[in-house]
């Protein structure tokens, strides 16, 4: 059943990894919001198509390494990933899906 998934997750329907191999995430502002917490602005790329995104991270240092951790909430029709989703498609009942997805990042930064 794992094999159905992501073979419909990478199909045409959502994601389209053949034609759309890489998603980005360009973070364009950082705020510190407090010990450990941060405000991040960025633009997240997704199908070609790029929106701006806003999301809280957390940060402790260890040794040369700043890892961040955050949870990105996605609006999937902002992206053109139709499949089952409401906002484009009337009717659907028990069989809709919901446009927002979770994203859990954790990104390394070095302080060298």
């Amino acid at each position: 059943m794992a094999d159905k998934l992501e073979g419909h997750l990478n199909s045409p329907d959502f994601f389209g990894t053949a034609e759309h191999k890489i998603a980005k995430l360009v973070i364009t502002n950082v705020s510190k919001e407090g010990s450990g917490a941060y405000d991040v602005k960025a633009k997240l790329t997704i199908k070609g198509i790029t929106n701006p995104i806003e999301f809280k991270a957390t940060s402790k240092t260890s040794g040369d390494e700043v890892p961040f951790d955050a949870k990105l909430i996605v609006d999937r029709s902002k992206y053109d990933v139709k499949y089952g989703s409401g906002s484009f498609f009337e009717g659907l009942g028990n069989k809709m899906i919901y446009d927002d997805f979770e994203l859990n990042v954790h990104l390394v930064t070095s302080v060298k």
